[in-house]
């Protein structure tokens, strides 16, 4: 069995550059369809509350439109090109299921998937 040790307040000091870089980590994702890929960054708390409140699908791609960093989804020119605005353009340029499977890698790349956190068992001798 795996020993596991206990987290302290000095230990949260001493890797405060640590933590805070993890927070802005970034990730390349392959989206077939484009047959390229894309770079997402780890998204805040807020986001995620945020594309809860607004429901699953259009939470989706509001959270793939804040997400993605490149190429920016944002970016006026690309949405004048494609005569959409905001999350809007996701929808002409990936295919629906790409972009809930975009959603869930964000989702999972936050730290919500089921192995991110678990219990430790107390072991009696």
């Amino acid at each position: 069995m795996e020993v596991r040790k206990k987290l302290s307040v000095s230990d949260l000091i001493a890797n405060v550059d640590k933590i805070k870089a993890k927070k802005a980590e970034t990730r390349e994702l392959f989206v077939k369809s484009l047959n390229a890929s894309v770079t997402i960054v780890k998204p805040s708390r807020a986001t995620i509350l945020d594309s809860y409140d607004i429901g699953e699908g259009a939470g989706n791609s509001y959270l793939v439109y804040e997400c993605v960093m490149e190429p920016s989804f944002k970016d006026t020119a690309l949405q004048a090109a494609y005569n959409a605005t905001g999350y809007e353009v996701l929808d002409q340029i990936l295919d629906s299921g790409e972009i809930d499977s975009i959603a869930k890698e964000i989702i999972g790349f936050a730290g919500y998937g089921a192995d991110s956190v678990s219990v430790v068992e107390d072991v009696k001798n």
